[in-house]
């Protein structure tokens, strides 16, 4: 082993404690996000022989990732599993940013700072964000790598730059706001022509040619499918960037402390410091104007954790750059842990929280899926608002995105905004017409029977919704320590969808109809009641059966049996394929030993929903033994 070997190993000695604590947070969240799957099923589908398409016959460019695909494509190609691939290459492109953060930091602090520069480095190998993306299946990693590496390369004035800005452009459109940042950056640098980056990234639209020339001819426009879908420029915007980037700054910025301490001896700051304050701001800025992500544990910000925290590590350092060395270490053995400590613990519950939330997301849309195919041999098709591990589960259905991330006709044909209906998604692209026109077999919302996205609840002021779907449920549970389980309702197509499709019931009813749901989910069912009346008020005939019903279910667990019993009864005569009337009139009908109308319900259910029927009699059964024990005489 040479020496220069040794030195260079020696060197990087102290960052191995922040990648063996980066390693341990990431297996620990390990999972693999809704959306990874959506490259997965093209993934899937190109080497089945099918193209690279979503739907079979159908070429749209619905992923965001094109060099990531391809990277995919390649590994399946030589037999590789190309899951675990994406998975451990996106560890290790996180373990890399680990490794550029401490590069950066020895250019920008220096060496009478040298231990200052360790302090970003465990600020990064301790941010549980990066740990929850890395290994998730998705480009995050590896895009933020490439983003940081060309800040790195320019500072450097590499001509590397021109690959490390390529691959980002081809990982990430966004790879082309790192160009744009790093020419602006120079522009304000030097104050002059930014020769070096322009002539970087001429070099690399020059090589990026046939990529481009492939995505037009292919798929017939330079931009992906999801541009069109979630690209729009409104207020909500803009709020809803400043709210994600104050999120930000609240779990790892320090409230914006690191960016501003450093206007205060920008003078004083090295030129790599400057790069580095100015690339941050102006890449949290095109955060902030794009709205944020929708997914959320700091996604977007990937790319500027090592700059983040390497300002932070520069305001420290300023701050204490006069007194005595002796002072200077104790401030950032004080200080140093404190962040440390913040760093992982402000984020805590909220990485948590989502990453439990989205596990047990993907185990229900991957049950999902399989519960409906096991039931339904046909070539089916479904529409619904998240589309990742369900779709990847039927390969070979066609699937159609609600929101328009993998159907252009959503995405650059949307309806305008309904008036009056108000919703907290980011994705309120929507074509009910269109989707209608369709006619697909099934359509699930992404709440079971509760309408949230804009395309759903849309879906609700057409008659030919309401009069050819009705709901079916499967039941199954998320995890085998999950005793109760859970249906998950589903609308089938029972009847053709006919007629001029047109919005026929008002919006108010829906809005109200929604916020007895959300009562109804809380168990207030006083409130949910008030809210389905108001609903069904606001509504013209004929009414939707849901609402009904969903009034009659609030009375039963208020235990107002008489005023259930009615309304159900409403519901099976208005419409006799409303499968949860059937299911409660047969525990009624048990209940009082009416058999005659308890055989007339069960073969109701035994056709609307014969794989839930087992769990239905299980359930009944058990009711009136237990009813039948409470009564009074009953032997104990």
């Amino acid at each position: 082993m040479t020496k220069e070997l040794q030195a260079s190993i020696k060197k990087f000695l102290p960052v191995i404690p922040a990648l063996i604590g980066y390693a341990v947070l990431a297996n620990h969240l390990n999972f693999i996000q809704d959306d990874a799957y959506i490259t997965y099923r093209y993934v899937a589908n190109f080497l089945n022989g099918d193209g690279l398409v979503w739907n079979i016959g159908e070429r749209i460019e619905g992923f965001t990732n094109f060099g990531w695909t391809i990277f995919l494509i390649l590994w399946g190609a030589l037999g590789a599993d190309y899951i675990l691939i994406s998975k451990i290459t996106g560890f290790l492109f996180g373990a890399g940013i680990i490794v550029l953060t401490y590069l950066l930091a020895q250019m920008a602090l220096g060496e009478k700072s040298r231990w200052f520069v360790f302090l970003p480095v465990y600020l990064v190998g301790v941010n549980l964000s990066l740990a929850y993306w890395s290994p998730a299946g998705l480009e995050t990693a590896s895009f933020a790598f490439m983003a940081m590496l060309s800040l790195y390369l320019y500072m450097r004035r590499s001509w590397f730059l021109i690959v490390s800005l390529a691959l980002a452009v081809w990982i990430r459109p966004e790879g082309a706001v790192i160009t744009g940042i790093l020419i602006v950056v120079e522009a304000v640098m030097t104050r002059r022509v930014p020769w070096f980056s322009l002539r970087c990234a001429l070099a690399a639209l020059a090589i990026s040619i046939p990529f481009v020339a492939f995505k037009i001819l292919y798929y017939g426009s330079i931009f992906p499918n999801p541009f069109y879908a979630k690209t729009g420029l409104h207020l909500d915007q803009l709020s809803n960037g400043i709210e994600y980037a104050g999120r930000f700054f609240k779990h790892y910025g320090f409230y914006g402390v690191g960016f501003v301490i450093p206007l205060i001896f920008f003078k004083k700051l090295s030129t790599t410091a400057r790069t580095v304050w100015w690339f941050t701001i102006l890449y949290t800025l095109y955060i902030v104007l794009i709205g944020g992500d929708v997914l959320k544990v700091h996604r977007f910000f990937i790319p500027i954790f090592g700059t983040a925290a390497l300002l932070a590590a520069l305001s420290l350092w300023h701050l204490v750059a006069r007194q005595s060395r002796k002072t200077q270490y104790l401030a950032l053995f004080i200080v140093g842990p404190s962040l440390l400590v913040l760093t992982f613990y402000a984020p805590k519950k909220f990485v948590y929280d989502y990453n439990l939330l989205e596990r047990r997301f993907v185990i229900k849309m991957r049950k999902m899926a399989e519960r409906i195919e096991a039931s339904d041999p046909t070539d089916f098709s479904v529409a619904l608002s998240t589309i990742g591990r369900f779709s990847y589960e039927l390969i070979g259905h066609d699937i159609i995105d609600m929101v328009g991330l993998t159907d252009s006709t959503i995405a650059r044909h949307s309806e305008a905004p309904i008036e009056g209906m108000e919703t907290t998604w980011k994705e309120q692209k929507h074509n009910s017409r269109y989707l209608l026109e369709r006619a697909p077999d099934y359509i699930l919302f992404s709440t079971g029977i509760k309408p949230s996205a804009p395309a759903e609840r849309a879906l609700y002021l057409y008659r030919q919704f309401v009069d050819a779907y009705r709901t079916v449920g499967w039941y199954f549970r998320i995890e085998d320590t999950d005793r109760s389980g859970l249906v998950f309702a589903v609308f089938k197509r029972m009847r053709e969808v006919e007629g001029d499709i047109v919005p026929y019931y008002p919006v108010e009813y829906v809005q109200l109809y929604k916020l007895g749901l959300d009562e109804y989910v809380k168990g207030n069912y006083s409130e949910a009641i008030k809210y389905f009346n108001q609903s069904l008020k606001a509504s013209i005939k004929p009414y939707n059966p849901a609402v009904i019903y969903q009034k009659a279910f609030c009375h039963m667990m208020l235990q107002q049996h008489e005023v259930a019993l009615q309304l159900m009864n409403t519901v099976a005569e208005q419409d006799s394929l409303v499968f949860q009337a059937h299911r409660d009139l047969y525990m009624y009908a048990q209940l009082v030993n009416d058999t005659a109308k308890a055989e007339i319900h069960k073969r109701w259910l035994q056709k609307l929903v014969p794989w839930y029927w087992p769990q239905i009699e299980a359930y009944v059964d058990q009711q009136v033994r237990t009813s039948r024990e409470r009564q009074p005489g009953a032997q104990r």
